[in-house]
């Protein structure tokens, strides 16, 4: 019987079938590739082109708050509308066009047209008129005052105040007094403590004796100081919070703070060997108030108090006893530091490059950015007013910092080759900035919720983003080539306290140290190192140096001041920290491998509350 032909054969000369399947196959992927790519570049664009549009925005804004702080309102208006234009519901433009309007200009403006807003019956509308009088603002002031919209009503009686000093000018103080107070108290309530302060400060700035006022000033202030603090001096947080609880036991959560803070700072105590220190302060916590297991650790630090063996080492180390029980608090191993070598000239200079710093004036106390040149000669210069917590971007073109300009509270950067200043976030708590490797993304922490908890938040440094929260955590610092953030921070139960690092989503976290103490974690260069310091491992603030992949850990100084706050040198070879170790606050420099420190210049003002401070080394 005769076959069929083979169509699948190359007798014939035609190609099998397989053959076509995976052409097809192949086109089909190819096909996919290219689609793949033109809607990867498209997307890419449109993200690249939203971020151009947001820093347009934020630049425009910023012109526009210094337009009218130079007392030129058309200018200032012609801004809000450019920013109109790019985004019809911005709210910060369509307030400032309001304000404006309201406000007497020297002639009409130009028509501007802005979303209608909606109307609240119960709350006055200002006057219509294109130029208000006086007694138009003053009518305005009142009603806002009587419906308790006291931020509204501060910014009409400051137009009062500012057009004729000598107008009702009694009613318009206290007016102005109870509107300060009213608005501070609604702050504190909702959390923004540091706004609260600011608020009361005015308000004493009209009555200096206001008894009452003051009392609930100081108690915030106190409150605030004591959470600054946290996990990083435990001595000068109970003390804080020791006065404040004689003050007023029922303030916020100053008890349960109070009594969590002897819990630490024994805890702390307990991995040191200092049972006996630790045993007073669990009896401290239980003093304030009673919680579980606060007695059994107080006990068991009780026993291990009396059978302690006495200092036996020149340097006051004591003898640990072989199969002596110990708490389970366990620590990073560190290799000891060899002693101090008498301070001598660092091997091959002091380096290269400017150091970044902030300090406060003597006199008038505004805090400012200097950068002082690695010469010890040369005097440091500023590089921008009322700003702290420097963080130069690694292209030198912006520099990102905590502003304490009493109208731009919050984080900002400046530009130093244009002057440009930018506002980025509106929280006065938000703090200690750092850069992405791309320059275009800011970690930084604040404890701006209403729990007052540390928090790490990622932004988008376009002037227009609050920032997306990471999870909680403190001193955030962004590697230097890697989507990778360093931390101070805790697990999910708030246990293993020590050095974490996450992604930039927040995820992949992995502890780097367990000693709670350990903090302002900085990366070498090379990203191989963190340097960071310490008061916990040595009973001391000493600096450390960790190495990521292996986390061994070694110690870098050795003195009895305070060496804290550490930066590394764009190089690599060498760290700049903060100390005080000759009575005086000043810049100190020492190798990275280890060798004699040398001191290198003091500061330019105050350091003021000297764990606040950042210090960045740049080129």
């Amino acid at each position: 019987m005769q076959q069929p032909p083979n169509y699948d054969s190359l007798s014939s000369g035609r190609m099998p079938r397989i053959f076509w399947v995976m052409v097809s196959v192949s086109t089909l992927l190819a096909v996919a590739i290219i689609l793949f790519l033109v809607l990867r570049g498209i997307q890419d664009g449109r993200i690249q082109s939203v971020a151009q549009r947001r820093q347009q925005i934020a630049i425009l804004l910023q012109q526009a708050v210094d337009l009218r702080s130079d007392n030129n309102p058309r200018e200032a208006l012609i801004r809000y509308q450019e920013v109109l234009k790019l985004d019809g519901e911005n709210d910060e433009a369509i307030a400032g066009i309001g304000e404006l309007l309201d406000a007497p200009l020297t002639a009409a403006p130009e028509a501007v047209v802005t979303p209608t807003p909606t109307p609240t019956p119960e709350l006055p509308a200002p006057t219509a008129t294109s130029l208000n009088s006086l007694e138009g603002v003053w009518a305005d002031a009142r009603a806002l005052y009587n419906a308790g919209r006291w931020a509204d009503a501060i910014a009409r009686l400051l137009q009062v105040r500012a057009t004729d000093q000598g107008f009702e000018s009694a009613q318009v103080e206290e007016m102005l007094y109870t509107a300060y107070v009213s608005l501070g108290t609604e702050k504190s309530n909702s959390g923004s403590l540091e706004e609260a302060v600011n608020l009361f400060d005015k308000a004493l700035a009209l009555r200096p004796d206001a008894v009452e006022t003051r009392t609930l000033r100081d108690v915030t202030a106190e409150y605030v100081d004591a959470l600054t603090y946290l996990y990083a001096d435990w001595p000068k947080v109970i003390e804080l919070l020791e006065d404040l609880y004689q003050r007023n036991p029922n303030y916020r959560d100053v008890r349960q703070r109070l009594q969590d803070a002897h819990v630490e700072y024994a805890d702390s105590l307990s991995r040191q060997n200092d049972w006996c220190a630790a045993t007073q302060e669990y009896a401290a916590a239980i003093a304030v108030q009673n919680g579980p297991g606060l007695a059994d650790k107080q006990s068991q630090a009780q026993l291990l108090c009396d059978t302690a063996p006495t200092p036996s080492a020149e340097d006051g180390t004591a003898v640990t006893q072989t199969g002596t029980p110990q708490p389970d608090v366990t620590g990073t191993p560190v290799a000891p530091a060899a002693p101090a070598a008498p301070a001598a000239p660092v091997t091959g200079g002091l380096g290269v490059g400017r150091i970044l710093y902030s300090a406060q004036d003597l006199v008038n106390g505004q805090e400012r950015v200097f950068a002082q040149p690695v010469t010890a000669s040369v005097k440091p210069v500023v590089v921008v007013e009322d700003a702290a917590q420097p963080d130069l971007r690694s292209d030198g073109q912006r520099l990102v910092f905590r502003s304490t300009r009493g109208d731009q509270r919050g984080l900002g950067s400046f530009d130093p080759a244009t002057g440009l200043r930018l506002r980025f976030t509106n929280f006065a708590e938000d703090s200690l900035s750092s850069w992405n490797p791309d320059g275009n993304r800011i970690a930084f922490a604040s404890n701006r919720e209403g729990d007052r908890r540390w928090r790490i938040y990622a932004a988008w440094a376009d002037g227009n983003d609050s920032g997306t929260e990471l999870g909680f955590g403190q001193e955030p610092e962004w590697h230097p080539s890697a989507d990778l953030i360093v931390y101070r921070g805790c697990d999910n139960q708030g246990n293993g306290c020590g050095l974490w690092t996450m992604n930039s989503g927040g995820g992949d976290r992995l502890p780097l140290t367990s000693v709670p103490g350990d903090a302002h974690p900085v990366w070498s260069p090379d990203g191989r190192f963190v340097v960071f310091m310490s008061q916990e491992r040595d009973g001391n603030w000493e600096l450390y140096r960790v190495e990521v992949e292996s986390g061994a850990i070694i110690r870098l100084t050795n003195s009895p001041a305070i060496d804290g706050i550490p930066a590394v040198s764009p190089d690599g070879s060498r760290i700049v920290f903060l100390s005080n170790r000759d009575g005086a606050w000043k810049l100190w420099i020492k190798p990275f491998a280890g060798g004699a420190e040398q001191p290198l210049a003091g500061l330019g003002g105050d350091v003021g509350n000297w764990m606040e401070q950042k210090l960045q080394w740049v080129r």
